[in-house]
């Protein structure tokens, strides 16, 4: 079998999404024919077999070099196997985004690739990544500091993990592995890296820089808790983490929704998590209660779980009870971790 040749194709702002080309360059392997470009360095991509295509998030979709990347190479790359990746601050999968104006809509890691799957169907991707990625506080332009101030004063307190940091990362270093794998076994058909192998080659990401220069003992990483409940005027939110699988947890809450008198409709659905809306009317008046299960490749053999009601809490006490009941169901059985 001739070897295949691949390309890791790349646009970076801040370095993040350089050190994860190189660093999925290390996991393929070496002795396997890869080259690193950036987007401006690649003239054809017809001498490859497979593309990797990689940059970084904006605004909940890849940054438009990657777009322009994608329409420049477009016929070419309806004829070679391919796989997308971002670096991105958030990665949690479970996430719904609300903002006034606009309907509730799941977001986050692979999940803002949707807009570029849908603006390119001809394109199928073997296998997709996000992983977080890094950055440098005291060094971001203009407009990336002002985002990251709004983005600190409008998003819950448990997301914002920036704070106080000169330096803040939200990558998932077994994201990045597992992506690689995906890329050894399923495009090239080579027996996947285990743990042990893959972990001498983190130091393409790891750093000897502090979290904060004049506090040194601050993390740069902060782990955000898989079991959280939050109640404010706004919004009723809870998220935990079960020993099971998506299938599962579906039908867990195909029988609650049944139970409960819940109109439950599935409104996005992908290889790694599913959003629900459940509707009911609570004292003649219809509350909706957001839902999402997700495969999180960092913790294998569980699922999570998010529950949502964007509502006032003098008319969501209804809902907040049917969501604790699906809490409780989900948990059953010896199922309930943390």
């Amino acid at each position: 079998m001739a070897e295949k040749k691949g390309l890791i194709a790349y646009e970076t702002q801040y370095g993040s999404s350089a050190d994860v080309a190189y660093w999925l360059k290390a996991l393929i392997g070496f002795e396997n024919h890869v080259d690193v470009k950036t987007y401006k360095q690649v003239l054809t991509v017809a001498p490859y077999d497979y593309v990797i295509i990689g940059g970084y998030a904006r605004w909940e979709k890849p940054h438009k070099s990657t777009y322009q990347f994608i329409e420049r190479f477009h016929d070419e790359l309806t004829h070679k196997e391919l796989a997308y990746f971002l670096t991105c601050g958030e990665i949690d999968e479970t996430i719904i985004i609300y903002m006034p104006g606009k309907p509730p809509h799941l977001s986050s890691g692979r999940s803002y690739f949707f807009h570029i799957l849908e603006q390119f169907p001809q394109l199928k991707p073997v296998t997709l990544g996000a992983f977080g990625g890094r950055q440098v506080n005291r060094y971001l332009n203009p407009k990336d500091a002002r985002l990251i101030w709004i983005l600190g004063k409008t998003m819950p307190a448990d997301k914002v993990g920036w704070t106080g940091l000169d330096m803040w990362e939200s990558l998932i270093p077994e994201r990045v592995e597992a992506f690689a794998n995906d890329i050894r076994t399923r495009i090239l058909s080579l027996a996947p890296l285990q743990a042990e192998a893959v972990k001498k080659y983190r130091s393409f990401w790891e750093s000897l820089q502090p979290g904060n220069l004049t506090d040194r003992n601050k993390q740069r990483l902060s782990i955000r808790p898989w079991t959280s409940t939050q109640s404010d005027k706004r919004c009723y939110f809870t998220r935990l983490r079960v020993k099971a699988n998506l299938d599962k947890a579906v039908s867990l809450l195909n029988d609650w929704a049944k139970q409960n008198d819940i109109e439950l409709k599935e409104a996005k659905k992908t290889y790694y998590n599913t959003y629900f809306i459940g509707i009911k009317q609570y004292n003649g008046k219809a509350l909706s209660m957001h839902i999402v299960t997700a495969d999180v490749i960092e913790d294998p053999g569980n699922v999570h779980v998010s529950l949502r009601c964007y509502a006032n809490p003098k008319i969501r006490g209804g809902a907040e009870a049917d969501m604790k009941k699906a809490v409780a169901s989900l948990q059953s059985d010896g199922r309930k971790l943390d």
